[in-house]
């Protein structure tokens, strides 16, 4: 049960609509780069870039600042190479050195979240910016009810049912979280 709470809440928080439930993080950010045509299912070097320094630096300078992608996008950064044909990203390169790095892009945290969309034409599909400007609150507890009527226990089952209301929203319209959007074409 705690799961299944804890992930229809990561998607309204990040897709919410702000109707019968949060505002999410997508919704509410504001677009920072949109990619050149014929970039539906793909970003570049200078995509990331653009996106980065579409955030206000008073807010790329607050602790955690980072991307946040599906994992099918974060595939699609992967591949992005030179004109050297290196990558321009190796997780985990400098894991086995000593104060070695964790996995990041631009040095910036990468959160993983498979509630974003992947990468596909009009796709909202990176984020970037400062997620504690995204605030959560929750406004009841869990409430959990225990359901033992006669139609559950004449097949021997017991049912249970669970509320929690809470609410969720960007609280800076200034821009502290954009959003890389893919071509329309």
């Amino acid at each position: 049960l705690s799961i299944r709470l804890g992930r229809i809440q990561n998607q309204h928080f990040t897709t919410g609509t702000g109707t019968g439930q949060p505002r999410g993080v997508v919704v509410a950010s504001t677009v920072g780069k949109t990619g050149t045509t014929g970039q539906t299912t793909t970003a570049i070097y200078d995509d990331l870039v653009d996106l980065e320094h579409s955030v206000d630096p008073i807010y790329r300078a607050l602790p955690g600042v980072g991307f946040m992608m599906h994992d099918s996008s974060l595939k699609v950064v992967r591949k992005i190479k030179d004109s050297q044909g290196r990558p321009i990203f190796v997780p985990g390169y400098e894991q086995g050195n000593p104060g070695g790095a964790p996995d990041r892009l631009l040095n910036r945290p990468i959160t993983v979240n498979q509630d974003m969309a992947t990468m596909a034409a009009n796709a909202k599909s990176i984020l970037f910016g400062a997620f504690t400007k995204y605030k959560v609150r929750d406004v009841m507890d869990l409430t959990l009810f225990r359901m033992t009527d006669s139609a559950f226990t004449l097949s021997g089952q017991i049912g249970f049912v669970a509320f929690m209301r809470s609410g969720g929203n960007l609280i800076d319209a200034g821009g502290s979280v954009k959003h890389y959007a893919n071509s329309a074409t």
